[in-house]
């Protein structure tokens, strides 16, 4: 009898192992101050996707209930918390500090790394600002995945300030600006190119490819320097310089590289984001970042920094690496 696609049994010594990552990280968030809660599996549909973008929203399970409203399996964490708290933690004292481990539920093709059954772990660090803020997320993440059992994880760096700040130099039309960005968070440099040339700015393809290739460590920050066109993209410069900072005084220097071509997929970030690698995973561990414009939507002014990790995705770079 097959299962669903994209779902999977446990086995007793299969979820020992998922139990023991899972222990690993609960116990991480609690000395770290963050506070479980749990969410419901479904939500309002039109809740979840006030705060998801299209292609997320779009990878919801959808079903209705006897009375016609229309519902949706989570297809992550974040947005059920955004709404948790601007629903039923108003009056509680700032920042707020609270962590995850639940399923979660997306309709993707199934894939090793990318399921449509999933666990997420994560916390989020809510009505906190600024750098501090971000680099108690970011070295967060890097303590998880050494909880987990991978010490050599890396993790990319990015500011969406800066690919915005380069795209307003230009003065694209909406729809050009729009396929431009796309591109970038793809890494389709083709498809880049194809946008920029059929707007007949060659200029624009120059900076915009070079955008795209810049990796490294603080080199890149001042190579990508001269293609802000704004305050607002210098400014996001000077933010990862300052976690580049934080890093090596932590330890971290050399887990922690520049990626200007990282976008994260949901359509909520509005500064820092990150991504968490191994070698033995082609795919992501763990992203996050910040997303000031979120529990705004749900009525409550506050800004926030966060990030999720698959647990299956750890389990499955860690078989790797044993075998």
């Amino acid at each position: 009898m097959r299962l669903p696609a994209g779902t999977r049994d446990w086995l007793p010594a299969e979820l020992e192992r998922k139990r023991a990552v899972e222990t690993a990280l609960r116990d991480l968030f609690a000395r770290r101050g963050y506070a479980e809660v749990q969410t419901p599996h479904f939500e309002r549909f039109d809740v979840l996707a006030s705060g998801l973008g299209a292609e997320t929203a779009a990878a919801a399970f959808l079903f209705a209930d006897r009375s016609g409203t229309q519902l949706a399996l989570r297809p992550e964490m974040t947005t059920p918390i955004a709404r948790l708290v601007s629903s039923r933690m108003r009056g509680a004292a700032l920042p707020i500090r609270l962590c995850y481990l639940q399923p979660a539920f997306r309709y993707d093709e199934p894939q090793e790394g990318r399921m449509r059954e999933f666990t997420q772990a994560g916390l989020e660090l809510i009505g906190a600002n600024g750098l501090e803020s971000d680099a108690e997320s970011l070295f967060t993440a890097l303590e998880a995945l050494d909880a987990v059992g991978l010490h050599d994880a890396r993790v990319d760096i990015n500011d969406v300030a800066i690919v915005e700040s380069v795209l307003d130099g230009f003065a694209f039309a909406p729809e050009v600006r729009a396929r431009a960005h796309a591109a970038i968070a793809s890494r389709n440099l083709v498809a880049l190119r194809a946008a920029l040339q059929s707007a007949g700015r060659a200029e624009a393809t120059t900076a915009l490819v070079e955008l795209a290739m810049l990796r490294g460590g603080a080199g890149v920050l001042e190579t990508a320097a001269p293609l802000c066109a704004n305050e607002a993209g210098r400014a996001a410069l000077e933010r990862l310089r300052g976690l580049l900072a934080r890093a090596e005084a932590l330890g971290y220097a050399g887990r922690v590289g520049i990626d200007l071509a990282l976008l994260r997929d949901i359509a909520y970030y509005t500064g820092v984001v990150f991504e968490g690698y191994v070698e033995q995973a082609g795919f992501p561990i763990c992203g996050g970042g910040r997303y000031d414009e979120l529990l705004p939507r749900f009525g409550f002014a506050a800004g926030a920094v966060g990030w999720s990790l698959g647990v299956e995705r750890v389990l499955s770079a860690l078989e790797r690496r044993a075998s």
